[in-house]
């Protein structure tokens, strides 16, 4: 099913990303960027000065005697830690409902963030141009699946279900069952976000098979989070391996250019929990 007027008039009625956290990421994706400058941002919005300041002081990171000022909390953390909170608790911040069932939203959660660390470390490890979106690309790609479970919750139920039923992805269960596309959903979503061109392009085609870097980019990472079960997306495809060989393959990612990658992750991916509490 299309993304007809109806559906792009309630995406409209969304809420937009807030100000600060769009400058922010504006900022952080400059070279002339600097600490003081998003330190200064980040304190005039105090959601998230709160969450950076939490996540300073997790077990995670474990500082000495604790952070109890923005400033000092970014050195510790870095700029590509302080994108990764300002997006996601911007993103996740933005959707009300709390989940259903089939659907549960930590789970959820944790699988887009994942597949943004995973797009993000494979094209700063392969040096990829599109390095600097890869994380905002990921964390987004499933981002239509918000809106079905904002505004049709039993529609993503129905289509869960018969994902799990049959054992099939979640696009090939929207198409049996007449859920709206979730992929497009999503597309119409960035562009309501005003989101660049080749963010909106990775979510609409992350399914599609396309030669575009950034998209086949996000389809890789989003097939490999899946084949290794971390979060939950929907998807049941019993034959995903196939699908990831292929992706790998469009992408020219050396078998020997796995493992680094992979290693990396495993240590990224510890953050999630920290930077995640609360959503």
């Amino acid at each position: 099913m299309s993304t007809h007027s109806f559906w792009v008039e309630r995406i409209q009625n969304l809420p937009v990303l807030p100000q600060v956290a769009m400058r922010v990421t504006e900022r952080m994706q400059s070279p002339t960027a600097t600490l003081l400058e998003i330190s200064d941002l980040i304190k005039s919005d105090p959601g998230l000065s709160s969450k950076v300041l939490r996540l300073a002081n997790s077990s995670y990171y474990s500082i000495p005697g604790g952070v109890s000022d923005v400033s000092k909390a970014l050195q510790y953390l870095g700029f590509t830690t302080i994108a990764q909170i300002v997006l996601t608790s911007s993103v996740f911040g933005s959707f009300k409902h709390s989940g259903v069932p089939e659907f549960p939203l930590p789970a959820f959660w944790l699988h887009c963030f994942a597949v943004g660390q995973m797009a993000e470390l494979t094209a700063r490890s392969l040096q990829m141009s599109v390095a600097a979106d890869a994380f905002i690309g990921g964390l987004l790609h499933d981002a239509g699946k918000l809106i079905l479970l904002e505004l049709a919750p039993e529609q993503i139920q129905k289509t869960v279900r018969h994902a799990r039923e049959h054992r099939i992805s979640f696009a090939r269960a929207e198409k049996e069952t007449g859920c709206p596309s979730h992929v497009e959903l999503g597309a119409a979503l960035a562009r309501h976000w005003k989101l660049p061109a080749s963010i909106q392009n990775a979510i609409s085609r992350h399914h599609s098979g396309s030669k575009d870097t950034e998209s086949a980019l996000i389809e890789w990472a989003d097939l490999w989070v899946n084949a290794r079960g971390i979060g939950s997306s929907g998807n049941y495809d019993s034959e995903i391996t196939a699908g990831l060989d292929e992706a790998r393959i469009r992408l020219g990612i050396a078998d020997s250019a796995m493992r680094p990658i992979e290693e990396k992750f495993q240590k990224e991916i510890e953050k999630a929990e920290a930077i995640l509490g609360g959503h």
